[in-house]
């Protein structure tokens, strides 16, 4: 009886199967004999819209289109009918793209163009069609100066020839990279595939040493200078003034001594605001950490820092980039990263500027702690017996919670101390 019942269930179950698997069968078969089916399926599809959407036309005509464009698929992103999102978008444009164009084949690299990041591919690129290859609106450094200013990038004395020529792809990706400033190669590697290491002017000027080796962009900027050479803005006195001997040997690239010593007979007074109980002062590269973070030849920066801040920083404290690229929220000066911490030294806890109080002393939040919940030396949180402070309820580096918040506000926060 059981075996019968059973029997006859499979056989609904394999007639309902073929059911709706046979018209899909009959419908592919059809195209691979007649593909002028599915080509006037598609057409009528592009027809429709058309019908209603004639200016849509001078969109979807021009020299390269979107292939879903041009196979009359205007349904695989718009819905005909209804959409939360403006213009009928079936789906959120940071997914939109990504469903066509994976992250895997479009995103190798960990360094992620931020646009690109932030699903805003039609910053760059036309939904439609373009006439340029790629759907790109702009060729060029046009496209790039519409986030990146020219005047920053190009708008000083003497500008890199590739620069001036708009090429910015030469040397950094759209998309992705795996090297900083989205290089598409190491900027050793870059910079002697058009200067030659051979070259009797590129050693003239290096005082006879061979550079092919070094990082040309220690101490030339990659992009424009008011300094000849496009040297960098700020240049270390020995190096402006080339007296190289004072740190290096006599007609060589290695210096007197790998040691804090070759900076601390200059910076003496520099040196003492290391010696707090919390120290920078560790071991780093070639044994002398100070070049951890300062380049001793050039730098746009302020104190020769090897870059912007916040990218000197992460150099070590990589995890604080990672975490704050998957929070909602994080602290509005957090890639300023000295507003709230001392470089080199101090005696408080994470190098905090005034200790517990950092967010009230450094003219951002000087009203904490007068009508909010209180904090200081005095009031001792519960579960630690440390004094409270604003990193007690706020993590700076990141949090899903609104006012980076360390739980929700409503409930989940408070009774972390206050047990209900």
């Amino acid at each position: 009886m059981l075996i019968n019942i059973c029997g006859k269930f499979s056989r609904v179950v394999t007639f309902r199967r073929l059911v709706f698997i046979l018209p899909l069968v009959v419908f592919l078969f059809a195209l691979l004999l007649y593909p002028g089916v599915g080509e006037a399926a598609l057409k009528s599809t592009k027809k429709l819209c058309l019908n209603c959407h004639k200016g849509a036309n001078s969109i979807i005509s021009k020299k390269n289109v979107h292939k879903p464009v041009a196979m009359g698929l205007c349904t695989s992103c718009h819905n005909p009918h209804t959409a939360k999102n403006e213009k009928l978008i079936g789906s959120e444009l940071k997914d939109l793209c990504f469903k066509c164009h994976t992250k895997a084949k479009l995103l190798p690299g960990e360094v992620v163009h931020k646009p690109v990041k932030d699903g805003q591919c039609l910053a760059c690129h036309d939904a439609h069609s373009a006439d340029k290859k790629g759907l790109v609106k702009d060729a060029g450094a046009k496209a790039c100066y519409s986030c990146h200013p020219e005047k920053d990038i190009a708008g000083k004395k003497n500008v890199h020839p590739e620069v001036k020529k708009g090429n910015c792809s030469t040397c950094h990706a759209s998309h992705s990279s795996n090297r900083p400033g989205l290089l598409v190669k190491s900027t050793k590697a870059l910079c002697m595939g058009c200067h030659s290491s051979k070259s009797t002017k590129l050693l003239k000027a290096h005082g006879g040493l061979n550079v092919s080796s070094s990082d040309c962009a220690s101490c030339h900027s990659p992009h424009s200078s008011d300094n000849a050479g496009i040297l960098k803005k700020n240049l270390h006195k020995p190096f402006e003034t080339g007296k190289c001997s004072t740190c290096h040997l006599q007609g060589s690239s290695k210096v007197k001594t790998n040691s804090t010593q070759l900076c601390s007979k200059c910076h003496a007074p520099t040196m003492d605001s290391f010696n707090k109980r919390y120290s920078h002062l560790g071991a780093g590269a070639a044994d002398n950490p100070c070049i951890n973070c300062h380049n001793p030849h050039a730098s746009d920066g302020d104190a020769l820092l090897k870059g912007q801040e916040s990218r000197v920083c992460y150099t070590c404290h990589g995890e604080t980039k990672k975490f704050a690229e998957i929070s909602n929220f994080t602290h509005s000066k957090l890639e300023q990263c000295s507003s709230c911490h001392s470089s080199h030294g101090s005696n408080e806890r994470y190098f905090m500027r005034s200790g517990v109080e950092t967010c009230s002393t450094e003219q951002c939040h000087t009203t904490q702690g007068r009508f909010t919940h209180p904090v200081g030396k005095d009031i001792i949180d519960p579960r630690s017996g440390s004094a409270l402070d604003c990193s007690t309820c706020h993590n700076p580096m990141g949090s899903p919670e609104e006012f980076i918040l360390r739980g929700g506000k409503d409930r989940e926060l408070c009774v972390k101390c206050h047990q209900v």
